[in-house]
C-alpha cells in the first residue's frame, strides 16, 4: 500500500505539470491568434481612413497617374490630420513601388522593396506588425512595433488598381486592447487548469480510499487514471466554452447567446437525424461560433445605434477571426468550417466567402438558422426580442434566400413540438 501511495503522489505531480503544460500552451497558442484578431480590427480602420483620405482629393491625369495639384491637396490634408498626437507615417506609391507621396518627403521617387506589394496591387490588403529599430523610414514612430497597412487604390468608380497607400502607426495605440484580450484567454485557461487538476485530485483521492478498502481494487487503478488523463480534451473545451462565456459576458445584451444557440441547435440536429458525432461538432460549434468577436471593441458591440460602414466591417470579420482561433487547437478542428460559414446565405449573398446553396456546409447551414433565431427572440440593444411566432415568420420569409428551407422547415416543426 506505501507503494500504491507512492505511486500516486508521482501521478497527482505529473498530472498537474501536465495539465498546466496544455494550459500554457492552450492560452499562448489561442491568445496569440487573438492579439491578431485586434490588430487586423485596428488595421482595419487604418486602410478604410487613409483610402478614404487619398480618395478625397484624388484626381488622375489619362495615364492613371496622380496629378500634382491631387498629391499637393493630399499633403495638405495629411498636414492636418498629423497635427495632433495621434500621428501615422503614411505614403503613396504606383503599381510598381514609386513613391509619388510620403510624409517624409525625401522619399519621393524611391521604390522602396515591399514583398506584400504584388498581392496588395491585386487587390488584396495587407496587415502586419513590424520592428521599427534600424528602420530608417520609419524615424517619426517612436515606438519600438508598429502596425503596417498596405490598400490597393482603385481609379475612381472602377476596380483598376492604380497604386497602393502605406500607412504606419504606432503599435502603443492598440496595444492595450490586444493585452485585455490575452488576459481573457488566459483567465478562463488558468481556471479551467485548476479544474482539471481538482478532477484529477478528487479521482486520486477516491481511487486511494477505496484501496485502502479494497486492496483487490487496486489493479484497476491504472485504468482509472488513464481515463481521467483523457478527460483532459473535455477540460479543455470547458475552458474554451468559459471563454466563448468571457465573450458573451463582453456584450451584456448577448449574454448566454451561445448557449441559446446551441439549445437550437440542438433541436435541428434531432429532427435532421444528425449521428452523434456529428450533433457534438454541431454543438460545439454553436457554443464557439461567436469566439470571433473577442476582437471587436465593445463600443462597437454595444452600440445603441446603426453601425457604421466600418464599424459593421469589423462585426463582419469575427467569423474568420474566430476560424482562425479554433484552427489553433486540435481537437476543435472539425468545428472550424461551422464557424467559418455560419454568416453564409443561401442566396450566395452572405460573408466571409460568398458560398451558396450545398457548397455550405451543412452543419453551418443548421447553426445559421439558430443563430438568427435566438438573436431575434433575445434583447437586442437596438430592439426588443421579437415574439416566438413572429420569429418563425421571419424564417419562413428569409427560407431560400438567406437559410436553406429544408432546415428552416425542420426547426420550425420541431421548435412547436416543443413549445
Amino acid at each position: 500500500m506505501d507503494h500504491n501511495r507512492d505511486v500516486l503522489r508521482k501521478i497527482r505531480l505529473w498530472g498537474f505539470v501536465t495539465i498546466m503544460v496544455v494550459g500554457v500552451i492552450v492560452a499562448v497558442v489561442v491568445g496569440r491568434e487573438v492579439q491578431m484578431v485586434v490588430v487586423r480590427g485596428a488595421g482595419t480602420v487604418v486602410a478604410s481612413g487613409s483610402t478614404t483620405l487619398v480618395e478625397s482629393c484624388l484626381d488622375v491625369d489619362a495615364a492613371g497617374t496622380l496629378t500634382p495639384a491631387s498629391l499637393s491637396g493630399l499633403g495638405e490634408l495629411v498636414s492636418a490630420r498629423n497635427a495632433g498626437d495621434d500621428r501615422m507615417l503614411f505614403r503613396v506609391m504606383d503599381r510598381d513601388g514609386r513613391v509619388l507621396f510620403s510624409t517624409m518627403s525625401e522619399q519621393v521617387g524611391e521604390e522602396p522593396e515591399e514583398e506584400e506589394l504584388d498581392a496588395v496591387v491585386a487587390g488584396k490588403t495587407h496587415i502586419g506588425i513590424v520592428d521599427t529599430a534600424g528602420n530608417a523610414a520609419l524615424g517619426d514612430i517612436t515606438d519600438e512595433r508598429a502596425i503596417e497597412v498596405l490598400t490597393p487604390l482603385a481609379m475612381p468608380g472602377t476596380d483598376t488598381i492604380i497604386g497602393v497607400v502605406e500607412t504606419y502607426k504606432p503599435y502603443s495605440e492598440v496595444a492595450a486592447s490586444a493585452r485585455k484580450a490575452a488576459f481573457i484567454v488566459w483567465i478562463p485557461v488558468v481556471v479551467g487548469a485548476l479544474v482539471s487538476f481538482a478532477g484529477l485530485s478528487w479521482i486520486l483521492n477516491r481511487a486511494t480510499a477505496e484501496a485502502r478498502e479494497h486492496e483487490v481494487e487496486v489493479a484497476s487503478l491504472n485504468d482509472r487514471l488513464h481515463d481521467s488523463m483523457m478527460t483532459l480534451e473535455g477540460q479543455s473545451l470547458g475552458t474554451l466554452q468559459a471563454l466563448s462565456a468571457a465573450v458573451d459576458e463582453k456584450d451584456s445584451y448577448t449574454a448566454r447567446h451561445s448557449l441559446g444557440v446551441t439549445n437550437w441547435a440542438h433541436i435541428i440536429g434531432v429532427a435532421a437525424g444528425l449521428t452523434t458525432a456529428e450533433q457534438a461538432t454541431l454543438e460545439r460549434a454553436g457554443l464557439l461560433h461567436d469566439i470571433g468577436k473577442i476582437g471587436v471593441p465593445e463600443s462597437v458591440l454595444l452600440k445603441p445605434s446603426k453601425l457604421t460602414d466600418e464599424e459593421f466591417a469589423q462585426i463582419r470579420e469575427h467569423p474568420e477571426a474566430g476560424a482562425r482561433i479554433l484552427e489553433a487547437i486540435p481537437f476543435l478542428e472539425d468545428t472550424v468550417s461551422v464557424v467559418r460559414h455560419h454568416h453564409e446565405r443561401w442566396d450566395g449573398s452572405g460573408y466571409p466567402d460568398g458560398l451558396s446553396g450545398e457548397q455550405i456546409p451543412y452543419l453551418a447551414r443548421v447553426l445559421a438558422v439558430a443563430d438568427a433565431y435566438d438573436a431575434m427572440t433575445t434583447d437586442r440593444p437596438y430592439r426588443q426580442a421579437m415574439p416566438a411566432e413572429a420569429a418563425r415568420r421571419e424564417l419562413f420569409a428569409c427560407a431560400g434566400s438567406q437559410f436553406d428551407p429544408d432546415v428552416v422547415a425542420l426547426f420550425v416543426r420541431d421548435s412547436l413540438a416543443d413549445a
